[in-house]
């Protein structure tokens, strides 16, 4: 399970090199060298507790109880919404230079070339440094490392969730509104655009350099051999919540994303761990990553759980009727949990 998402969508996410790091002055600093250069990452961590929750692109706010630190992706490769374009001067490919190739012709799509990976593994990798500096710096900042989460929104949102999915040292994910390359399934996204429910960020209009030429230049999401279930299901039985968008707000893929984390769910179920994975949708009506009530209060109970310690339910999934055993033609078996 997954490899389809990583081989076809993001590309190798390399293994850990060399890394030292430091934490001086609330301050982590992480060194990463290869055989062709280094690269740094720095991070500022705030608040009180023993655990921490990672924001991607900024801190989080989102839970109470937890100290909060950034992962600043542009020290990785940076996040170029403008021109969805990919650049060779990134950290990220000094270091790994043969992870990027020039486009081979005019015209390309991705003006300036990234055939091999995608951003999101670039992104991931650069999050597995940063719990690496976490690691080798714990007796100086007294964090326990069993307690570390990952949240983002949005395009951050796909982050966190792509981060989740990569590195089992990540005790919670929480991903809203992550859209198109997050939660929502390529193919009932799609579906849900044939049937007239409106525009979804699906796979040809996304951000170019998010993901592979090769997941880019396919179109038709149901010749794919996998779909998000599937990154969905990586995250298990590791704690995991959904906060999908707007259901009026088609682009983010409300309805799809219920979908796709149904049928992940089952993995969670099959493990007879069902109450770790969560999902609230956003009432009608909200702004782009403004959380409704009902959906911080879920995140808070998942981080009190999970983080803190506490005795709460999270056995939580709301928003929609819609019917997503349409879609799955398996029966659930029993999975043993390690």
């Amino acid at each position: 399970m997954g490899f389809g998402v990583w081989d076809y969508e993001v590309g190798p996410k390399p293994p850990p090199p060399q890394v030292e790091a430091t934490f001086s002055g609330g301050t982590l600093t992480v060194n990463v060298t290869t055989d062709d250069g280094s690269l740094t990452l720095t991070s500022n961590i705030s608040g009180s507790g023993d655990c921490v929750v990672i924001g991607m692109g900024s801190p989080s706010s989102f839970v109470n109880g937890c100290r909060s630190m950034a992962f600043a992706h542009d020290q990785v490769v940076r996040n170029d919404h403008s021109s969805g374009n990919a650049w060779p001067d990134d950290p990220y490919y000094r270091i790994y230079p043969h992870l990027y190739e020039e486009a081979p012709y005019g015209g390309s799509q991705i003006e300036n070339g990234n055939l091999l990976i995608g951003n999101y593994s670039a992104w991931s990798w650069g999050v597995s440094r940063l719990i690496d500096g976490l690691e080798q710096t714990q007796d100086q900042h007294g964090i326990d490392l069993s307690k570390i989460a990952v949240h983002g929104c949005s395009y951050a949102g796909k982050m966190a969730l792509w981060a989740g999915a990569l590195d089992q040292r990540i005790a919670l994910t929480i991903a809203q509104e992550s859209g198109g390359g997050g939660a929502p399934s390529w193919r009932t996204s799609q579906d849900y655009e044939d049937r007239g429910g409106g525009q979804v960020e699906s796979i040809d209009d996304t951000n170019w350099a998010w993901f592979k030429d090769s997941l880019l230049n396919s179109r038709e999401p149901h010749l794919l051999p996998h779909d998000h279930h599937e990154l969905i299901a990586l995250v298990a039985p590791r704690p995991f919540l959904v906060l999908p968008g707007d259901p009026g707000n088609a682009w983010l893929g409300a309805e799809s994303a219920y979908v796709s984390f149904m049928a992940a769910r089952e993995v969670w179920t099959a493990m007879g761990v069902a109450d770790h994975a969560g999902l609230v949708v956003h009432d009608r009506g909200g702004a782009h990553c403004s959380a409704s009530g009902a959906q911080r209060q879920a995140a808070q109970a998942f981080a009190d759980r999970f983080l803190l310690g506490q005795s709460t339910n999270t056995d939580i999934v709301s928003g929609f009727d819609t019917d997503w055993r349409s879609v799955v033609d398996w029966e659930t078996p029993s999975i043993p949990n390690p």
